[in-house]
């Protein structure tokens, strides 16, 4: 199947082509296929029957399935072997255009499939994995201190030993490493954590060069990050030490969502990811951006790239982009109704929602914030849907700038992100919403919107999945959601009243003594009896109280004997 591409001077048939490159230890394998015009022979150079890929923003890793002739792959291909997967159009008379880079990832596994048809014979192989969120997942966070001297264990890694395990748990409860913003908190846990766990080596050969050279890299080589600036202390990372499972997990906790968005992709330097400010302040031996790449803040730098576009791997934290400034700065797509070849759109109230309230598990005043900001009702839905609320809990402090300093204000916290909930979600059941499967374009990307100037509604997309068959061309399956109105984005600040003196506030020196970090030699009747805690070492139980249970689950026998076993690096909560 081929496509007519209409210019002015002439109309041109283009046909769908794929390039996978398969990075291994011993070569790299670059196979192609090409969409099969009618009537035309197989091309007995097409060694790729099929590609589907698969990528959404609610799951951290996406994951590819690669179709391909004969059985030499079986022995040629390993799990974990790099692949880069790359589709585009080629001109009936002409060479290839520069191909977009659809995913870059890992094989989970190598599949042999022999069949007989017409008494003849078939063989393929299948090979299945995900992209680089595939990595977040398996790099799963488990304490083994009993596993005895790292002495005996020099052969071993860092973490199957006493030492190594401590100094594991160093990153999570060191004060200046885990606290701070969450751009901050995913900084250190991708550049500190990340790269100790996962001490993998992959040989990547440069396709740029007409005889392509391997060179190993690692995670660090890979990945490339932008972080979006929120304004939010977090000090529930404190408690990290007690954290086991996926570290993508542990990156989710750090981030605060609806609010905003965590997902690896790849991407190119022709997108903005981040349309804000981007953190910068985490670790000052950064190397700067080079001036004019529209990448900056894509850190560390320089960027290893992939495929003709010279895609890199990122992994992206921003501000959930559904306020007016934010979503007019998004990368828009202009989707022709010629390209649709089905879609599927609905209204419906699934996800309807008319009482909105956000707040803080961390709430060191002890206040009640739903009687200082209550939850904010839509009067007219609820009376035509009956009460439907949706109620979030972020494990942070908000900053807000006033003239005597920082200052955590909870009440600011929980109206602004209330605000943000109703604008966001109140016309849920206005919105259409499902999917449209279109010609094959390789640059649709998650994250992006998506215009509909035929029936004046513009998309968000959420997920894209491209479906390359030599038999039956190439399509992209794009999965939208708050399909409304050109240019009718809600703005939250409308819901916002004007600012009063909050009802109480403290400054971020105050707060860090809510909790207390355990230091050698430290016992509970001494923390209580500092000056700036109690000042009354029998006042240890008021800490005992607070922390037993984790105290307990990190030492059992704290069950018999209260608030004998604490160990440096682990955080109390200090009752006020």
């Amino acid at each position: 199947m081929s496509y007519i591409m209409k210019t002015p001077m002439n109309a041109n048939r283009y046909i769908p082509v794929v390039r996978v490159s398969f990075h291994t230890e011993k070569a790299c394998y670059r196979v192609f296929g090409k969409a099969r015009v009618e009537g035309e022979p197989i091309d007995p150079t097409n060694q790729v029957i099929s590609v589907s890929t698969q990528k959404t923003l609610s799951a951290p890793a996406g994951s590819f399935s690669i179709q391909l002739v004969g059985d030499e792959w079986i022995e040629k291909l390993k799990p974990n072997d790099l692949v880069v997967i790359s589709m585009g159009y080629k001109g009936i008379t002409e060479k290839a255009s520069a191909l977009n880079t659809i995913m870059v990832g890992l094989i989970d596994s190598v599949r042999l499939f022999r069949t007989v048809g017409d008494g003849q014979p078939m063989v393929n192989t299948t090979i299945t994995g995900r992209d680089f969120g595939k990595i977040f997942l398996k790099a799963m966070l488990r304490f083994y201190p009993e596993i005895g001297n790292a002495s005996n264990r020099k052969g071993q890694k860092f973490f199957l030993t006493e030492e190594g395990w401590i100094t594991l748990l160093g990153f999570f409860t060191n004060e200046n490493i885990m606290k701070g913003t969450p751009a901050v908190i995913l900084d250190n846990i991708i550049r500190l954590v990340l790269q100790k766990i996962v001490d993998v080596r992959w040989t990547v050969w440069d396709e740029t060069k007409k005889i392509p050279t391997p060179k190993k890299v690692n995670i660090g080589n890979i990945l490339r990050y932008s972080l979006g600036k929120v304004d939010m202390f977090m000090p529930m990372i404190l408690a990290a030490d007690q954290f086991e499972g996926p570290l993508w997990n542990l990156m989710e906790r750090a981030s605060i969502k609806p609010f905003t968005e965590l997902f690896i992709d790849v991407r190119t330097s022709s997108e903005r990811l981040i349309p804000e400010t981007i953190e910068q302040s985490s670790s000052p031996d950064k190397a700067k951006i080079a001036g004019g790449d529209i990448m900056k803040g894509a850190y560390p730098f320089p960027a290893f790239i992939f495929g003709d576009d010279h895609a890199k791997v990122l992994v992206v934290f921003r501000n959930t982009p559904f306020d007016k400034p934010l979503w007019d700065k998004l990368f828009a797509n202009k989707l022709d109704p010629v390209d649709i070849i089905e879609e599927d759109l609905s209204f419906s109230d699934n996800e309807h929602y008319n009482l909105f309230w956000a707040g803080t598990v961390i709430n060191p005043f002890g206040m009640d914030l739903k009687r200082v900001a209550p939850p904010l009702l839509n009067e007219n839905e609820a009376k035509r849907y009956g009460l439907s609320p949706l109620e979030v809990q972020i494990e942070g402090l908000s900053i807000e700038q006033s003239n005597d300093g920082h200052k955590t204000l909870l009440e600011g916290l929980s109206k602004s992100f209330s605000a943000k909930l109703k604008a966001w979600f109140e016309k849920n059941h206005e919105y259409l919403s499902g999917t449209l499967t279109v010609r094959g374009k390789g640059s649709y990307k998650i994250g992006q919107r998506l215009i509909r100037e035929d029936i004046r509604r513009e998309f968000y997309i959420e997920g894209v999945s491209q479906n390359f068959n030599m038999y039956e061309s190439w399509t992209t399956t794009l999965e939208v959601t708050r399909g409304m109105r050109i240019g009718s984005i809600p703005d939250h600040t409308r819901y916002l009243e004007k600012p009063k003196k909050p009802v109480s506030q403290k400054t971020t020196k105050e707060i860090r003594y809510e909790y207390y970090t355990v230091k050698r030699g430290d016992t509970l009747w001494d923390i209580a009896a500092k000056k700036e805690i109690y000042g009354d070492a029998k006042k240890w139980t008021k800490i005992w109280e607070a922390n037993k249970q984790m105290l307990i689950q990190r030492d059992k026998r704290n069950a018999t004997d209260p608030g004998h076993w604490i160990y440096p690096g682990q955080i109390l909560r200090i009752p006020r």
